[in-house]
């Protein structure tokens, strides 16, 4: 796989990398992890393999180019800020797309739309509703990290009619923050892609589920700490809580 995508990049670069992201958002088995280091290993200048010069042919037939292709343009290093914009558009791309299918697949007539319907009656989906108003800010921006997972939330985003600019906003804040890192990586550690490579391919099987486990952890105690001071104001007030069993409400009056 790093190989075709290594290709891809040599030889369509920015819009390569669009696709890539894209397709890889919309559930094609590619981790995004290795197009955007890839990517920032091609703008290296000293170890990309897009050459300055122009592209070159073999002449004497020893299988060695030497000289340049007729017709043949200079190949420019791409640009380390291109690249990172380019990224962006593929992710947030992508996420868009998964965020309407959500959005729009509930109410259509064909097989997906049947199916989200079975699966999301009426109860659930109130339900995931009433948690994107209330937490859907915290559960995008988690869940933009959390590989496997994301295309659930932002779909879950879309079925809950979250505000597709709020949705945006936060989507794109937190691929701010892993994008550009993930470019930088491979731009700052190209002269040994294959071992970053291998590397974070042994470790993201560590890090993702501790990954999901802090992001469950820090989305409890938001729940937590959000019921503890809407029951201390609703105590403070005089009354209960409309979350607050009867019972409860009576022992504590």
């Amino acid at each position: 796989m790093v190989t075709l995508v290594r290709t891809f990049l040599i030889h369509f670069t920015y819009l390569a990398l669009i696709l890539i992201l894209f397709a890889a958002g919309l559930g094609v088995p590619i981790p995004e992890d290795i197009p955007l280091i890839t990517s920032g290993y091609m703008c290296n200048r000293d170890e990309s393999p897009i050459a300055e010069i122009p592209l070159t042919v073999d002449t004497d037939g020893d299988h060695v180019p030497d000289a340049p292709a007729p017709g043949a343009k200079p190949r420019h290093v791409p640009h380390l800020p291109l690249m990172m914009i380019a990224g962006m558009i593929g992710v947030l791309g992508g996420d868009t797309f998964i965020y309407f299918i959500g959005r729009r697949g509930v109410h259509g007539k064909h097989f997906v739309a049947r199916h989200l319907r079975k699966v999301l009656n009426s109860k659930r989906r109130e339900r995931v509703e009433r948690h994107f108003v209330k937490h859907g800010n915290l559960t995008v921006f988690v869940g933009r990290f959390m590989p496997g997972v994301r295309s659930i939330v932002f779909a879950m985003a879309g079925i809950s009619r979250m505000n597709y600019a709020r949705f945006l906003l936060i989507d794109g804040l937190a691929a701010a923050i892993s994008v550009p890192t993930f470019i930088f990586v491979g731009y700052h550690f190209a002269a040994d892609l294959t071992g970053v490579l291998r590397w974070i391919d042994r470790v993201k099987h560590i890090l993702t589920p501790i990954a999901i486990a802090v992001g469950a952890i820090v989305i409890t105690l938001y729940l937590l700490r959000r019921r503890r001071r809407k029951l201390a104001e609703a105590l403070a007030a005089g009354g209960a809580p409309d979350d607050l069993p009867a019972s409860k409400a009576v022992e504590r009056a």
